[in-house]
């Protein structure tokens, strides 16, 4: 009697300890897309602007999902040199569907500091859409793809 109710308890306590292992890494550590500030650095990377020019983008982007928002501040070099980007884009009808992130491009605003003078779009223009897609490298690191032609990682901040 004693030791069927000891392996009855036994039993109940493993199959609750695997259960609530499992509860706890995918419920609380297996979120798909980073709940904080997300940035990603960009050193010497090599673009093409939406005038078909070439240039070289170095600084820091990071995304704002509970916010709606992104923001890109670098340096933007080309032929002519290099000159300072800030700017955010706002993002209206965001959706997300497990790891994929979708919105539109409600507004672009650009600094007074900015000094890129073509008006060229970072990721999308003004009421075009925006998919990003996430995917988990570790806890707190995701790998980003932007409108499927920008790869990057991203630490969440």
């Amino acid at each position: 009697m004693y030791l069927r109710t000891f392996f009855s308890l036994l039993i109940t306590t493993i199959v609750l300890t695997i259960a609530g292992y499992f509860f706890v890494v995918k419920v609380i550590f297996g979120k798909e897309i980073p709940l904080a500030p997300c940035s990603m650095v960009v050193s010497d990377g090599k673009f093409i602007n939406d005038n078909y020019k070439r240039y070289q983008f170095n600084g820091v982007v990071t995304l704002w999902l509970k916010n709606n928002m992104i923001t890109v501040f670098g340096v933007y070099d080309t032929n002519e040199g290099k000159k300072k980007l800030t700017r955010n884009l706002l993002l209206d009808n965001v959706k997300t569907e497990g790891n994929i992130v979708t919105g539109t491009v409600k507004s672009i605003n650009i600094s007074p500091s900015d000094q890129v003078d073509d008006n060229g779009n970072f990721f999308s223009a003004k009421d075009e859409r925006l998919n990003i897609h996430f995917k988990k490298i570790k806890k707190g690191e995701y790998l980003v793809m932007i409108n499927n032609n920008w790869i990057s990682s991203c630490k969440e901040n």
